[in-house]
């Protein structure tokens, strides 16, 4: 395939494709479509950027700059700011619109190229329609359970505690998602669950392929010792809220609290103190840590004791491979996403139970035997089948299909 297959790449919005192209280049001649790309005369607008989101920016910028990409990294800013814009100014339908603009201002890259690999959402505005028009192939790229999958196992849960569902088959902007799904040649998702999820919802078995995304190889084995000490140390990482899980979560370290049972829950990412569940529980030793640098990240890999992910609706949770990839023994449902087999790889948890998370996290607790071939046999697992090197050949197994 090496310099005969062209490809083109379009993702406005999650970085995770960048990643991905940098490894197909080595494979296939890509070039990749993304949002604003900062060039050395106009990166102080991150600053400014960065106070609009609320967060800072930089590094999330430097990630779509690879060198490996120069001269075929192509950008497309209009519609980023116009999202970051009308976010701000409380635009109806502004993911949708800006979608559909991203889509139109890709046409004009669609030229010759083999294959249009697109991002669920970004094809619509004329993009998928002009590649199929060009005869190229079709793949979408699509990383989170079906909406309706999503409207079953969230609604309620989002609803009873008076906030907003917008997850569901009556968006807008997911309406528009699963165009781009419908008209793909190919779709490609992450995990096995998601694909489940398509296939109940109607999709042919058939036309899914699954390829799970790598995982960066500095977080390969960095757990050393499963001693603990007096102190259970449980470690949750990546945003915390309804669909992660966090209710039963919180729910279920008060009742290890009950118990006198003695644990350290750090929450690692994303939250705001204003989160309805922050407030209407309160266990005793639950640190909500924020976000913080991947090198840090590691740190609590390392001394953790076990990994905590109740997730309800995932795609495959890139936090939990890291997890994985590390050594750290997980505890995940099977809505995580994540490619482990129950008492072998990992422990899987019943959804939505607090029950089953308590009973997990004193099984591990209590059994060190457990804990290190849990571990041992993750790390292993991961460094031998979910690298961004089998990622890339996964891909193009996919395109030569």
């Amino acid at each position: 395939m090496q310099n005969k297959t062209k490809v083109l790449l379009s993702t406005f919005g999650p970085l995770h494709l960048i990643k991905s192209a940098e490894y197909l280049s080595k494979y296939v001649d890509i070039e990749v479509v993304q949002g604003w790309i900062p060039q050395w005369w106009n990166k102080w607008f991150i600053g400014i950027a960065s106070k609009i989101i609320g967060r800072d920016l930089s590094k999330s910028f430097g990630k779509r700059i690879p060198k490996v990409l120069d001269g075929r990294n192509l950008s497309i800013s209009v519609p980023e700011f116009y999202l970051w814009g009308g976010k701000r100014l409380g635009i109806y339908d502004i993911e949708v619109k800006a979608a559909e603009m991203f889509g139109r201002m890709t046409k004009s890259y669609i030229k010759n190229q083999n294959i249009f690999h697109v991002r669920s959402g970004s094809g619509q505005g004329g993009a998928i329609a002009k590649a199929k028009a060009k005869g190229m192939k079709i793949i979408v790229d699509h990383s989170i359970a079906h909406p309706a999958f999503m409207d079953k196992a969230l609604r309620n849960e989002y609803e009873n505690n008076g906030v907003t569902f917008d997850l569901g088959t009556d968006s807008h902007f997911w309406q528009l998602v699963l165009r781009d799904c419908d008209e793909a040649d190919r779709l490609v998702v992450n995990s096995y669950f998601v694909r489940d999820t398509f296939v109940e919802a109607g999709y042919a078995k058939d036309k899914i392929d699954v390829v799970y995304l790598g995982v960066r190889e500095d977080f390969q084995s960095l757990k050393k010792s499963y001693d603990t000490d007096k102190v259970f140390r449980i470690l949750y990482t990546g945003s915390f809220g309804f669909r992660k899980g966090g209710e039963y979560l919180l729910k279920a370290m008060e009742e290890l609290d009950k118990i006198g049972f003695n644990y350290e829950l750090n929450i690692v990412g994303g939250y705001s103190p204003d989160d309805v569940l922050i407030k209407k529980y309160k266990p005793k030793h639950v640190n909500f840590v924020g976000q913080v640098p991947q090198d840090d990240l590691k740190g609590y890999l390392a001394m953790s004791d076990c990994y905590l992910f109740p997730s309800l609706c995932e795609g495959c949770a890139q936090s939990c491979m890291e997890a994985l990839t590390a050594g750290l023994p997980v505890i995940a449902t099977y809505e995580s996403g994540l490619p482990i087999t129950d008492g072998e790889t990992g422990i899987v948890i019943d959804t939505a139970d607090v029950k089953s998370i308590v009973d997990a996290v004193k099984r591990m607790a209590s059994d060190k035997s457990l804990r290190m071939n849990l571990g041992m046999k993750a790390a292993e697992m991961m460094k031998n089948q979910y690298t961004w090197d089998v990622y890339a050949n996964n891909m193009c197994e996919v395109y030569k299909k």
